[in-house]
């Protein structure tokens, strides 16, 4: 996706439409009491995730087993492709599982039509930000708590960089830094090189502009951003493409989903991605990869801690109790996160951190100073967005390539999603 799962964002917007109508149909079948007893309990949880994640989350769920004599957790895993037509189905038939994984963008449709438990009731939230649980709170409810957060970041080939005869940016640069530098890099590599992949079309990266406009991309209400500012982002790329700085657009649409594969394949000197991504990066490649934060994070940050999935509670389990201390082992407990490691992203608790970055290798250390370093001093993060926020963020990539390939100016464009993602947010 260039949405934040990549090359899932297109089906997204689709899937979503599904769902909420699915879910219009389907009858609440919450129980609001527990149900718990003396019997043996047995609890369902799904995840979505490749074969590491599912090996180690199923070792997590056995110590928690070994530590709840009496509560056996089924375990349902898959990959992403289909995940949220089953939870939906599941949810239709009644059958939901008791605790299962999710995401931000369809949160509102689900909780606000009272699929959700309310997370405050029985998961500790010590060593959490409170910034972070008002993220998942929706119509009063603490609906969902990050399974793992991570931030934006910067990589640059440092390796190809150095061989042209020039510095990577670091520390405290700014976006006309970057862009000189793009520039630099194309005309040194005689033209060999782009300095970074244009990404005019990755919403994450234009959150990041926003924020430190003092705006956000999407609010509770919808767009929560001027027009200007969007035209000015849209512009940047465009001077970008015409200096030479940024990939073109046929190199851009190639590399749009994984915008890093075209710095390991000796595309552009840099791009962005997400800092829990640094390691596997670094890993495919044998040039010195090195990650800083976005540029212009200076006085105004826009980075900020985000949500790369949830855990979350059915209202229809009828082990609400026991469903809330799975959540509170997985979520904060140290030992679970030791065996957890950081597959899902950092963990949202400050206190397990260190448990979960044990024997962390030189890479995912500096992903967690960058990290730490928006704990500090970063951005608030956004409420939850509203229904149809998947598909606005489809919409921004499919503008934005207009404009890559000159089918739009940046000013016109930026006219044109703000009425249609308007129509779309309702």
């Amino acid at each position: 996706m260039f949405t934040h799962r990549n090359r899932k964002g297109l089906k997204l917007a689709a899937v979503v439409a599904s769902a909420a109508v699915m879910l219009s149909l389907a009858a609440c079948t919450s129980s609001e009491g527990d149900g718990d007893s003396d019997e043996p309990i047995e609890l369902r949880m799904a995840w979505w995730g490749d074969d590491v994640r599912h090996e180690i989350t199923n070792s997590a769920l056995d110590k928690f087993e070994d530590l709840n004599p009496g509560i056996t957790v089924v375990r349902d895993f898959s990959g992403f492709d289909g995940y949220l037509d089953k939870i939906t189905t599941q949810y239709t038939g009644g059958n939901s599982p008791d605790v299962f994984q999710f995401y931000n963008e369809v949160l509102v449709e689900f909780a606000s039509r009272g699929q959700l438990a309310d997370l405050s009731k029985g998961v500790s939230q010590d060593g959490w930000d409170a910034d972070l649980l008002q993220v998942s709170t929706v119509d009063g409810e603490l609906a969902a708590m990050p399974f793992g957060l991570s931030t934006q970041g910067f990589i640059f080939d440092t390796t190809a960089i150095e061989a042209l005869g020039l510095t990577a940016p670091s520390g405290d640069y700014s976006w006309d830094d970057l862009a000189e530098f793009a520039a630099e890099v194309r005309t040194a590599s005689g033209g060999s090189l782009a300095g970074v992949t244009d990404l005019s079309h990755g919403y994450q990266v234009f959150e990041v502009w926003a924020k430190q406009r003092g705006e956000d991309f999407m609010d509770a209400d919808g767009l929560a951003f001027s027009e200007k500012t969007l035209a000015d982002f849209w512009q940047y790329w465009a001077d970008l493409r015409a200096s030479g700085g940024a990939t073109t657009p046929d190199i851009t649409s190639e590399y749009q989903g994984t915008p890093y594969d075209a710095v390991v394949a000796g595309v552009a000197a840099s791009t962005f991605l997400f800092t829990n991504q640094y390691d596997g990066v670094q890993g495919r490649t044998p040039n010195v990869i090195s990650l800083e934060r976005f540029p212009g994070e200076g006085e105004d940050a826009g980075q900020y801690m985000r949500t790369a999935m949830n855990l979350v509670i059915s209202k229809q389990s009828k082990h609400q109790e026991a469903a809330a201390k799975l959540v509170d082992f997985l979520l904060n407990n140290e030992e679970a996160n030791g065996i957890l490691g950081l597959n899902r992203g950092f963990p949202a608790n400050a206190n397990v951190i260190e448990a979960a970055s044990a024997g962390a290798n030189e890479n995912v250390q500096r992903a967690i100073e960058i990290f730490e370093s928006v704990r500090e001093n970063g951005a608030p993060a956004p409420v939850p967005a509203p229904a149809g926020s998947g598909t606005v963020n489809t919409l921004f990539a499919e503008v934005a390539q207009q404009v890559q390939f000159g089918q739009l100016s940046p000013a016109d464009a930026a006219k044109q999603f703000m009425a249609q993602a308007a129509s779309e947010l309702g």
